[in-house]
């Protein structure tokens, strides 16, 4: 039962953050999912648990995705992130987590400290390039939101159709992932009612985030989310460690 409970404040917190700030729950799972699952799967768990809500948001906010910024970057993340994903089924669980925990640690210092500073203008060019690092992180461990809201965040005209954008980016990606690890046996049958279970709680965080959309201060949230992904990295990295 603590599986469960534990499953759903994880999937709860995570939504929560995604239909505020874009990105957020495949960031909260991965620092939980780990130590419930082995690595595939907590990746996997991760990515089909975000499809009922990356899934639920492309649809209801399909008018406003901007496909002609988005198709440049998620071409190379879909390219990228299929052999980076079939690559990283044949690493040793211990070096994916120290990845991981490296990266949430550079995620959160980079968007922390440079994110309001820098801007990336939407082209052709930096849509690949930014599509190219995101494919990396979403084949190693389903973890590419923050450079694909770091290009997105100036290239939408509006909050609402970052939003949109970012979800119809997740969503496909979601899905190439799925499949591929879903081959390799990365889900079984017993595994059914943590999605099931999971999809009512994604639904539920996502609901209440978007009712708290326009009333919670963006960069307040955000930089909670930052130090809290920090933290996360430097303790998942240690525990590896020692």
């Amino acid at each position: 039962m603590s599986l469960y409970v534990t499953v759903f404040m994880c999937i709860l917190v995570g939504a929560f953050l995604q239909a505020n700030i874009g990105f957020g729950f495949p960031i909260i799972a991965m620092i939980v999912f780990p130590h419930l699952f082995p690595f595939s799967t907590a990746v996997t768990l991760t990515q089909v648990v975000a499809m009922a809500s990356t899934g639920y948001l492309t649809i209801k906010y399909w008018n406003q995705v901007q496909w002609k910024t988005l198709f440049p970057l998620l071409f190379t993340s879909l390219l990228i992130a299929a052999f980076v994903t079939a690559f990283s089924l044949s690493m040793e669980p211990g070096i994916l987590v120290l990845v991981l925990g490296a990266s949430l640690v550079v995620i959160s210092l980079y968007f922390a400290v440079f994110s309001q500073s820098i801007s990336i203008q939407a082209s052709k060019r930096n849509g690949l390039s930014m599509g190219l690092i995101a494919g990396f992180g979403n084949g190693l461990f389903g973890i590419g939101g923050p450079p694909v809201a770091l290009y997105l965040l100036p290239a939408v005209p509006g909050k609402t159709e970052y939003l949109a954008t970012i979800q119809a980016y997740f969503f496909f990606c979601n899905l190439e992932s799925i499949f591929i690890r879903m081959v390799n046996g990365a889900l079984v049958l017993e595994h059914i009612p943590l999605i099931l279970m999971g999809w009512v709680t994604i639904v539920l965080g996502t609901y209440l985030g978007l009712k708290l959309f326009n009333k919670i201060p963006s960069t307040l949230l955000k930089r909670m989310v930052y130090i809290f992904v920090g933290l996360s990295g430097v303790l998942i990295v240690l525990e590896e460690l020692l």
